[in-house]
């Protein structure tokens, strides 16, 4: 009997004296765990809009394991913050055990609820860490932001929309033929993947140099702040005519604007002072329609930053169309006009290009498609990135392959440095005598492109 227990006690001594040292928990108060960061912060996040999750680590830089008796959200149900640990929920986890040298991962999300302020506010909770007596803390932020929000929303017939509160559209917006929606300076539209805002009748956006109305994604973290693709974009169908675009910003779309001709009803729209940006596909896509670029900037596109297909008017006064496309590989010149739209489509195009930059990465930049039904082209006083059309385009002031000299292209800061020869090249156009800044411009020798040089 003596003899079997004396083996008993071995065999369990064995086996303790066999446990690595990472996996024996140890008591002691001094063994305190540390944090990846002090605080988790979420930019701004929609009221009813979850946030994307942020990862928090955990480490346990002590020889041996720890067990944490809780993790929890201080608010516990009541908080819009939610934890995750291993697959487990939180608000309250206990016993979550760490062995020596190692670390956990915890995944904390933010859901903020309606309130009655339309700034931005600012929401705070934290997550409490129980070990072995040690209280400690990490600090959660997030600034919570309302907003109107749309499902498959038809506009009225007089609808304005005001900077009072963000714009997020879920799928879809559509505003009536005969019809005008009305956005107004500092209005701020976000719009999840896939969605899009649909003109049948009439936009007006009416931004100023200060208080620019912006078109982008919902997310705001700091990996979706230059992602392309993350929603459709504005499409402006047959019916749609009279649009306007003043101090506007599009960005992070498939493509910024698409529009559709339809037999002879044909759309149109003017863009002034407008930046496109980052587009999956085209800044600019036209099928037909008719476009008026003035004092405007495109840029990072994946395929066109402007292209009218199935013919139509093109207009473009003042403008940078400078496709780095810092983001793809691309196989398109930038800019492509042509007659046909595969068979569904075939009309002449007409396109002016004065006091603009044509420009990009590849020795061609430029396409025109043959002109069986008359179509017309003219280009003067405009720098150009072109091969196959050189010599057609030399003369009329232009300038042919002659870099413009921006400050920082990559960076899409497209101003042209005071040494440019871009600077006093272009020639006066009535009406238009403030640049994409609202600069005044030179009166009798402006510069060429969206951006005038202060001497």
């Amino acid at each position: 009997m003596v003899q079997g227990l004396a083996m008993v006690a071995f065999a369990v001594w064995s086996i303790v004296a066999c446990t690595p040292q990472d996996e024996e928990f140890t008591p002691n108060a001094s063994a305190i765990l540390k944090f990846e960061a002090d605080t988790v912060v979420f930019d701004t996040v929609f009221t009813e809009v979850g946030s994307v999750t942020k990862r928090l680590k955990v480490y346990n830089s002590n020889q041996n394991a720890v067990r944490i008796s809780e993790i929890k959200v201080a608010g516990m149900g009541a908080s819009p913050f939610k934890v995750f640990v291993n697959g487990r929920p939180g608000p309250l986890l206990e016993s979550v055990e760490v062995r020596g040298g190692d670390s956990l991962l915890l995944l904390v999300k933010a859901t903020i609820n309606p309130t009655a302020d339309n700034q931005p506010f600012l929401v705070r909770d934290s997550i409490q860490f129980l070990t072995n007596g040690n209280q400690q803390q990490v600090i959660l932020e997030a600034y919570g932001q309302n907003a109107a929000f749309y499902r498959k929303y038809t506009a009225g017939c007089a609808e304005t929309w005001t900077a009072s509160k963000a714009h997020v559209i879920y799928d879809s917006v559509t505003v009536p033929a005969g019809c005008t929606l009305i956005i107004e300076k500092g209005a701020q539209i976000h719009l999840h993947k896939n969605a899009k805002l649909k003109v049948l009748g009439t936009l007006l956006v009416r931004g100023e140099e200060k208080e620019r109305v912006r078109f982008q994604q919902v997310r705001q973290e700091e990996d979706y702040r230059n992602a392309p693709g993350q929603w459709q974009g504005l499409e402006f169908g047959p019916t749609s005519t009279g649009n306007k675009m003043q101090y506007t910003e599009i960005k992070n779309a498939v493509t910024g604007i698409l529009l559709t001709a339809q037999g002879n009803q044909i759309p149109s729209i003017t863009l002034e002072q407008t930046f496109i940006k980052t587009m999956l596909q085209s800044g600019v896509l036209s099928h037909g329609g008719n476009v008026n670029l003035i004092n405007s900037i495109i840029t990072n596109c994946g395929e066109y930053a402007l292209a009218g297909l199935g013919g139509g008017q093109y207009k473009i006064y003042f403008s940078t169309l400078a496709n780095y496309a810092n983001d793809f590989v691309r196989f398109t010149p930038s800019f492509v006009f042509q007659e046909d739209l595969g068979n569904t489509r075939k009309a002449r195009y007409q396109v002016e290009v004065v006091n603009s930059i044509l420009w990009g990465r590849q020795d061609e930049e430029l396409q025109f498609g043959p002109a069986t039904l008359g179509s017309t082209r003219a280009i003067r006083h405009s720098f150009v990135k072109t091969v196959a059309y050189a010599a057609e385009l030399a003369g009329n002031n232009n300038q042919i392959n002659v870099d413009p000299k921006f400050r920082d292209a990559p960076k899409f800061d497209f101003q042209i440095i005071k040494l440019s020869p871009a600077n006093k090249a272009g020639t006066p156009l009535a009406g238009i005598l403030l640049d994409y800044e609202a600069k005044e411009r030179d009166k009798t020798t402006p510069d060429v492109g969206a951006l005038e040089v202060i001497d």
